[in-house]
C-alpha cells in the first residue's frame, strides 16, 4: 500500500512541476491577419445578364468593360438561390503581407491563391487554376476588398466587410461575375 501511495505522490508531484503556465513569448498574427477570417457571404449573380443569358431579354451589359466601382451600381440577385455560404481567407505558408489563400468550399469549391494590397486591403487574382478541384476551371477576382466595422451582423453588431467580383470560367449559364459580399463571422450562431 505504501508502495501505491508513493508512485500516486510521485505522479501529483511531476505533474504540478511540469505545468508552467507562463511563458514570455508573444502571441503572434499574420502577416495578412487584419484580412483573414471566416466570412459569411453571398454570390449574386447581374440582375441585367441573368435577364440576358437565362431570360433571352435585354441586352448584353458587357460587365468585362467595367471597373470595380461601375459593377458595385449594378442590380445583383441571387440567381443560383443559395443564400448565405462561408468562405474563408488566410495567410499562406510564406506568411508575407502581398498574397493570401482564398478558399470557398461550400458554392463553387474552389481554393486559389490571391494577390493582396494589405495596407489598403484589397486582393485580387489572375487566371488562377483553383487547388484540389474537379473540372476546367479558372478564377479571377477583381474589386475585392476588406473593409473594417462596415457591416452589421443579423444580431446588429459591427463587424469586417468583405466584397469581391469573381469569374469561374465553368459557369454553366456564362456569367461575367457573379458578386460576393458579406460580413466577418462573430462566432455567435445567430450571425451565421
Amino acid at each position: 500500500m505504501k508502495k501505491y501511495f508513493l508512485l500516486i505522490a510521485i505522479a501529483i508531484a511531476t505533474g504540478f512541476t511540469s505545468c508552467d503556465v507562463y511563458t514570455d513569448e508573444e502571441a503572434g498574427g499574420t502577416s495578412v491577419e487584419k484580412m483573414a477570417g471566416t466570412w459569411t457571404v453571398t454570390f449574386e449573380q447581374s440582375y441585367a445578364e441573368y435577364q440576358y443569358l437565362i431570360e433571352g431579354t435585354g441586352a448584353d451589359p458587357q460587365l468585362t468593360s467595367m471597373t470595380p466601382e461601375q459593377l458595385d451600381q449594378q442590380e445583383w440577385v441571387d440567381a443560383y438561390g443559395v443564400g448565405k455560404v462561408t468562405v474563408m481567407t488566410s495567410n499562406t505558408a510564406a506568411n508575407v503581407d502581398t498574397e493570401m489563400w482564398f478558399v470557398d468550399n461550400s458554392f463553387w469549391g474552389t481554393q486559389v491563391r490571391c494577390s493582396v494590397d494589405y495596407p489598403n486591403r484589397t486582393f485580387e487574382c489572375t487566371d488562377q487554376t483553383p487547388l484540389n478541384y474537379d473540372g476546367d476551371c479558372i478564377v479571377n477576382i477583381i474589386g475585392g476588398k476588406v473593409l473594417e466595422g462596415a457591416a452589421t451582423t443579423p444580431r446588429g453588431m459591427a463587424a469586417d466587410s468583405i466584397v469581391a467580383y469573381i469569374s469561374y470560367t465553368d459557369d454553366q449559364y456564362g456569367f461575367t461575375y457573379m458578386k460576393m459580399s458579406g460580413y466577418r463571422y462573430t462566432g455567435f450562431p445567430e450571425d451565421r
